[in-house]
């Protein structure tokens, strides 16, 4: 039985190797994009909101801190450079999702992110964003970082991102 075992593993073996060989090679592909239109440009504003940090307010309040007109300019640099491209896709809209740290009650927290959302909504299109926004927020539901052992822990808990959705 052993021996006939060893037989068949040997020739499924052979058998695979030679099928493979006949095999066609697959065409390279590194120069074909992946993914959506909407993909890359969301890519984009993510990478952008690293880059530029996340938004800064007043404690406990939706009015921005000093130093959020680069985060405000880099992302609608990335929404009216690629707006032709934007302008095929129907009931395109840009979110605002806001979060906060998990300090203060669920419910005030949620009004904090959804305000916190609108500002960054206003701020957009006061400077001339045209495509329609929506804020919404979801309180400290969604943490980066849990448990919040640290001010940098709070902070990096506490974001509006923006996106593109349909």
């Amino acid at each position: 039985m052993r021996s006939i075992l060893l037989i068949a593993t040997s020739l499924l073996m052979a058998c695979s190797q030679a099928w493979a060989l006949d095999l066609p090679k697959v065409p390279e592909i590194s120069g074909l994009t992946k993914g959506s239109v909407l993909d890359k440009i969301n890519k984009s504003l993510s990478d952008q909101q690293v880059k530029d940090g996340q938004f800064e307010f007043k404690t406990g309040k939706a009015q921005f801190a000093a130093g959020n007109a680069k985060r405000i300019s880099g992302l609608l640099k990335i929404l009216t450079g690629n707006s032709k491209m934007l302008s095929n896709i129907p009931n395109l809209h840009v979110s605002a999702e806001g979060h906060t740290d998990a300090d203060g009650s669920a419910d005030s927290n949620q009004k904090l992110s959804e305000a916190r959302a609108k500002t960054v909504c206003a701020a957009l299109k006061a400077k001339g964003m045209k495509l329609p926004c929506t804020p919404s927020g979801v309180g400290s539901s969604k943490p980066i970082v849990s448990p919040e052992k640290t001010a940098a822990d709070k902070q990096k808990n506490r974001r509006v991102l923006v996106q593109l959705a349909k």
